[in-house]
């Protein structure tokens, strides 16, 4: 597997990307992803970024509009609280109020780690077992394929971002992976959603820089 994402550095100093608002409000999602969107934008040569507007590579993977890229903006438009609460009733479980939080500012977003393409809209927010299948799950489990029983994918592209519901946080948060599905291994879990694309975001970093 590819090394894990980690929120400190190898001489145990904090990462030096900023950490993404828990919970946050919508205006502080903003501030934070309009940042993200100069940060990711600034990082591409010409030749990157006029791949990501071609209509022929989006076939392939996610890729930006004019809009996202003239605008600075690579999120949607917000997600309403009727959208979200649909959202919760389909699946049947609450989303971590981080989440619910970011989707109120942009309804998806591009790419959020090295290997992931996008993370999800309201509408493709999906259980892991019926994105994958049930091949993830053990017979007789002690428990330990439970991300995968009760995972949420909310963002995909080589790996996944997956929400263990099962495991609930004191603050409604609930624990959050990174798989890499090819390798079949998870990173360490994060505390949070935010705390998972804090770490996403370093890994990004390592990819583009």
């Amino acid at each position: 597997m590819r090394k894990a994402v980690n929120s400190m550095t190898d001489d145990g100093q904090s990462s030096s990307v900023p950490p993404a608002p828990c919970p946050g409000t919508p205006e502080e999602w903003r501030a934070y992803l309009t940042e993200y969107s100069d940060w990711a934008l600034d990082s591409m040569d010409e030749e990157e970024l006029a791949d990501l507007l071609d209509p022929r590579f989006q076939l392939i993977r996610s890729g930006l509009s004019e809009q996202q890229v003239s605008s600075r903006w690579l999120g949607y438009e917000p997600a309403d609280e009727q959208l979200i609460a649909a959202t919760e009733e389909r699946l049947g479980v609450p989303l971590p109020p981080s989440l619910r939080a970011f989707l109120r500012t942009s309804n998806g977003w591009w790419r959020v780690a090295g290997w992931i393409d996008s993370l999800h809209p309201c509408a493709e927010i999906e259980w892991f077992t019926k994105c994958f299948g049930e091949e993830w799950l053990e017979e007789g489990s002690d428990g330990s394929d439970d991300v995968f029983r009760f995972g949420l994918v909310i963002a995909r592209g080589e790996d996944v971002l997956l929400l263990d519901t099962s495991d609930v946080l004191e603050d409604g948060e609930y624990r959050a992976y990174l798989l890499a599905v090819k390798y079949g291994q998870l990173s360490d879990p994060c505390d949070s959603f935010s705390e998972l694309l804090t770490l996403g975001r370093e890994e990004y970093k390592d990819v583009v820089e």
